[in-house]
């Protein structure tokens, strides 16, 4: 009878330590998980506008960029942009019902990127006209804000009137136009000049492109 009762009390302390072990070892698996749950929320970066590629303010109620997130359009409505002028060609309709979900307005101009013209940036001036200078914060963005760079330097030199070394200073901090954009600048500047009898010139230089082999 006792070996009977001794083998029992063997076979139970077996079971329970072995029950024993196996709920640490699932306490243990619940806690790192938790643990790494946790340090993955402490690590995420947080977005923000240094994120947002060529993002360059240019005056009071003038911002350019890159292409903007989700995420970037929330900080920039934060920021008071009431206004999107979006420079990319082609089909632009996701962007149009994101920005439009955040109560602000928003234009398309179909800017190719070999054949800027004259008439695109007529387009460009009649939405910026369109602003209350008094109240709304225009954002004009590209993919790279080399387009919008070169937009936001002539708009401020013809049309605001602003330095043009001072507006200058800002287009080369985000690139330094080809041939094919420094063209389209004097062609702005020239219709300037004849429509407002005026002598505006740029400092604005070409980059130097290899020749052809």
């Amino acid at each position: 009878m006792r070996r009977k009762t001794t083998s029992f009390l063997s076979s139970f302390l077996v079971v329970a330590i072995a029950l024993i072990n196996t709920s640490s070892s699932v306490g243990s698996t619940v806690t790192v998980t938790s643990e790494i749950s946790n340090k993955k929320g402490i690590i995420a970066p947080e977005i923000s506008l240094n994120s947002l590629t060529n993002y360059q303010v240019n005056n009071e109620h003038m911002v350019s960029s890159g292409l903007p997130s989700a995420a970037h359009f929330q900080l920039l409505k934060d920021e008071g942009i009431s206004r999107v002028i979006d420079l990319i060609p082609g089909e632009r309709g996701q962007e149009q019902l994101m920005v439009e979900a955040l109560s602000l307005n928003y234009h398309n101009i179909q800017v190719e990127w070999e054949h800027p013209t004259l008439a695109n940036f007529k387009e460009y001036t009649g939405y910026m006209a369109q602003a209350n200078s008094a109240d709304d914060k225009v954002l004009t963005h590209c993919k790279l804000n080399w387009r919008g760079a070169v937009f936001t330097y002539l708009y401020r030199i013809t049309v605001l009137g602003e330095s043009e070394l001072s507006a200058k200073q800002d287009l080369l901090a985000i690139w330094q136009p080809n041939q094919t954009w420094f063209q389209f600048i004097n062609t702005v500047i020239d219709d300037f000049n004849q429509t407002h009898n005026a002598q505006l010139v740029t400092s604005v230089t070409p980059q130097i492109e290899p020749l052809e082999q």
